[in-house]
């Protein structure tokens, strides 16, 4: 299956063909890699909606709510996944993040890794 350039806005949710004035990553996906790329940017929307809720309570701390770790694990899923079918220079610019734990320790043991 040939791989296509998509650019990935993950804070407007968008994945496209043509290249934006907005923040964006690069990378090279099948179309299954493309849908699962939408997918998961789809359900950080929702993870995204459900800490609305919480937002306006005061006396609730956004460290120990479940909704803001799944929105926080949501976001980490997306990263780890555009780094793995990113470009050079997208993989460079999530290694610079230093927001995937498996980049920081290269014994790490994950799933998958």
């Amino acid at each position: 299956m040939d791989k296509l350039r998509y650019y990935v806005s993950v804070s407007a949710g968008i994945v496209g063909t043509e290249p934006a004035l907005t923040d964006q990553l690069t990378v090279l996906a099948t179309d299954e890699e493309r849908n699962h790329l939408i997918a998961l940017l789809e359900k950080e929307r929702k993870a995204l909606e459900s800490t609305y809720v919480r937002a306006p309570i005061p006396y609730k701390s956004a460290d120990h709510d479940s909704a803001t770790n799944r929105y926080n694990d949501s976001m980490i899923e997306i990263y780890r996944f555009i780094y793995r079918i990113g470009t050079i220079e997208t993989k460079r610019h999530i290694e610079y993040m230093d927001i995937l734990r498996e980049l920081r320790t290269p014994d790490y043991r994950h799933p998958g890794y």
